[in-house]
C-alpha cells in the first residue's frame, strides 16, 4: 500500500474521530446547561415589617429560621437562615437547598383522602417557621468554649418570639406558610364532610425550592348551620402582614 495513501486514511480517521468527539462534548455541555437551568436550586429573600414593632425594638436583634436535627431527647437546634432586624424591619435569605434530613419523607395515601390528587407522592417537604430573637452568636460561642474547657456548666438565656405572616377580617384569616419542596408537585382536590358543615380544598402547585402556601380559614354562619371552609393554595394573596404570634 502506498505510504501516502495510508497516511491519508489515518488522518481521515483521526479527523473523523475528532469531529465525533467535539459533537459529544458539545452535546454534554448543552445537556449540562439545560440541567443546571432546570434543576437549579433557588433561594428566597424574605423581607418584612413587624406590626406593633415598638413593643420589641429594644429587644429583637435578629429574625431567623431554625430546625431541630436528631431524635428526641437528643436534639440540636440548627439555624437555616438568619437576618438582621432593626426598627421593625428585617430581611433574610433562605438557603437555595435544604438537606433531605430536615424534610418530611414523602406523602403516603394515609395523609390525604382519596379525593385529593398528588402528582408525586415521593416529594419531600416541610413548613418552616420564623422566629424573632435577641440571640447573640458571639456570646453563645463564648459559652460553648467555656463548657468545652470544663470550667463548670454555663448557660445562655435569650428571648424568642414566634412570628406569623397573616391577614384577617370578620369571616376569614389567611396565613402564609413558607413551604420547601424537593421537587415540582401538584396537590389538588376537595373533601366535604357528610353534613356539609366543613370543606377542605387543596390547590397547591409546588415548585422545586421555596413556595408560599396560603392557608385560609373561612367561617360562614347561616340560619341553620355554621360552615367552615379550609383552603391551601399557592395562588398569591395580597395584604398579609408580619406579627409576633402572641399579638395576633
Amino acid at each position: 500500500m502506498n505510504i501516502k495513501n495510508l497516511n491519508f486514511k489515518i488522518m481521515k480517521r483521526y479527523f473523523l474521530y475528532l469531529i465525533l468527539l467535539i459533537i459529544v462534548i458539545f452535546a454534554q455541555v448543552i445537556t449540562s446547561c439545560n440541567k443546571s437551568k432546570d434543576d437549579m436550586d433557588i433561594g428566597m429573600t424574605v423581607s418584612g415589617t413587624l406590626e406593633f414593632s415598638e413593643r420589641y425594638n429594644d429587644i429583637i436583634t435578629k429574625v431567623q429560621v431554625d430546625v431541630y436535627e436528631g431524635e428526641y431527647p437528643v436534639l440540636k437546634l440548627v439555624t437555616l437562615a438568619r437576618g438582621h432586624y432593626s426598627n421593625g424591619t428585617f430581611s433574610l435569605e433562605l438557603p437555595a437547598r435544604v438537606e433531605d434530613k430536615y424534610l418530611n419523607q414523602g406523602l403516603s395515601s394515609e395523609d390525604f383522602e382519596p379525593y385529593i390528587k398528588i402528582s408525586d407522592k415521593e416529594i419531600k417537604t416541610r413548613v418552616f417557621d420564623f422566629t424573632a430573637t435577641d440571640f447573640d452568636e458571639e456570646i453563645a460561642n463564648s459559652i460553648d468554649e467555656k463548657n468545652k474547657e470544663g470550667n463548670g456548666m454555663w448557660g445562655y438565656s435569650y428571648k424568642t418570639f414566634p412570628l406569623v405572616y397573616i391577614k384577617y377580617d370578620d369571616i376569614s384569616n389567611t396565613e402564609g406558610l413558607f413551604f420547601y419542596a424537593d421537587r415540582d408537585c401538584s396537590i389538588t382536590g376537595s373533601i366535604t364532610a357528610s353534613d356539609r358543615h366543613y370543606t377542605q380544598t387543596y390547590s397547591m402547585h409546588l415548585k422545586r425550592g421555596w413556595n408560599i402556601v396560603y392557608h385560609t380559614e373561612k367561617y360562614i354562619e347561616t340560619d341553620d348551620k355554621h360552615i367552615r371552609i379550609t383552603e391551601y393554595s399557592t395562588e398569591p394573596v395580597s395584604g398579609l402582614k408580619w406579627y409576633v404570634r402572641g399579638d395576633f
